[in-house]
């Protein structure tokens, strides 16, 4: 398959070509998923084509990426033995006009910081930024075990009075919303019977803003996170909502 040319990183959204490429991190992690759903999506004069991206040179076929759930951990490692990929995906991600979308270990990676247990993460390079502010606790709605579905209410999407079953598995949590120059909308938060205790106070993150853990869709401009996982919901109106307004910007 040839792809289309690469949308340069401060290509105006009204200049998106009819065809969009849309990468999914095919590292480690549910990235069929995904594809699957992106294929799914309909949007008026534009085609979706999902793309695995495991290469630099197949990151710069796209013109947004989605970095899916996982371990971050490993999906950093293994992005760190591919030549000149890890660089070049922070880079991606950082850019205020690239559109990207992480879920689960995406949202982690996507974070300015997280942290897990005592404290900071420690020994798995950089964080790859993109959601400025943003800094997330690993893991905070417990382990596998504790593994839930959730009904919840997203009024930006389309149908919005039909709940949408959030999936989390070993999901990361919002630990605190830092002030920055980026303007950060909440899409979505669960029922007050289903967060979590917040993190301890005395981490290296700093004491956690209670009011922030119950936020489970963020969208910054071009950006998204959620800590469940809508790969698997059987539902596209999240993969809808991400191609409509983050990376078309209607």
């Amino acid at each position: 398959m040839t792809l289309d040319t690469p949308l340069a990183a401060d290509t105006p959204v009204a200049s998106l070509p009819e065809r969009l490429v849309v990468g999914v991190l095919a590292l480690q992690g549910a990235f069929a998923e995904h594809m699957h759903y992106l294929e799914s999506v309909r949007v008026k004069g534009h085609s979706v084509s999902a793309v695995a991206v495991r290469t630099p040179e197949e990151l710069a076929a796209c013109h947004a990426l989605v970095i899916p759930g996982g371990e971050s951990t490993a999906i950093t490692r293994v992005a760190a033995r591919t030549a000149g990929l890890l660089p070049l995906l922070q880079a991606f991600v950082s850019d205020p006009a690239r559109p990207v979308y992480g879920t689960c270990a995406g949202m982690i990676l996507m974070a300015d910081a997280d942290g897990v247990g005592g404290g900071k993460r420690k020994g798995d390079g950089a964080a790859w930024g993109g959601m400025r502010g943003l800094r997330v606790w690993r893991n905070l709605y417990g382990g596998q075990l504790e593994s839930f579905e959730q009904p919840i209410e997203i009024p930006a999407l389309a149908d919005p009075t039909r709940p949408f079953n959030a999936i989390f598995i070993r999901a990361p949590a919002v630990h605190s919303l830092v002030p920055s120059d980026a303007e950060t909308e909440v899409v979505a938060s669960l029922p007050a019977e289903r967060v979590p205790a917040p993190p301890p106070a005395d981490s290296a993150l700093g004491p956690p803003d209670a009011a922030a853990t119950p936020h489970v869709m963020l969208r910054q401009g071009r950006k998204l996170v959620t800590s469940f996982h809508p790969e698997l919901s059987g539902d596209a109106r999240v993969h809808q909502f991400w191609i409509e307004k983050c990376v078309l910007g209607r």
